[in-house]
């Protein structure tokens, strides 16, 4: 698994994969903020936007935000639902994107590199 051009260490990078694989694989997944702008502090948290077209559900959103925070990640990582988000807020996040999980296609999930 290749790390994505976002400022991550790969080792964070597959805790952060290995979440978003267990809970919402069929979606797509974005960075945004200091890390997809390369800007981030050593503990700056991780942005990452959920591509969803209806909202996740709580019991999906709540599982995502505990594994995150009992996972060894040394920052927080706040995950925005794409479909539960404000037009001028996907306007910020659409202008400072990575793609760093693109959707599924016949079972086979694709890391930009």
């Amino acid at each position: 698994m290749n790390t994505p051009p976002i400022d991550i260490q790969p080792d964070h990078w597959q805790i952060v994969h290995s979440i978003l694989q267990r809970h919402v694989p069929q979606l797509m997944i974005w960075v945004f903020g200091s890390r997809a702008r390369g800007t981030a502090r050593r503990y700056s948290d991780l942005d990452l936007a959920i591509m969803t077209e209806q909202p996740l559900s709580l019991e999906v959103s709540a599982v995502l935000a505990d594994e995150f925070s009992e996972s060894d990640l040394p920052y927080r990582v706040d995950v925005i639902d794409w479909a539960a988000t404000s037009a001028s807020f996907r306007e910020i996040i659409q202008r400072q994107k990575v793609v760093v999980v693109a959707a599924m296609k016949n079972g086979k999930e694709s890391i930009t590199l």
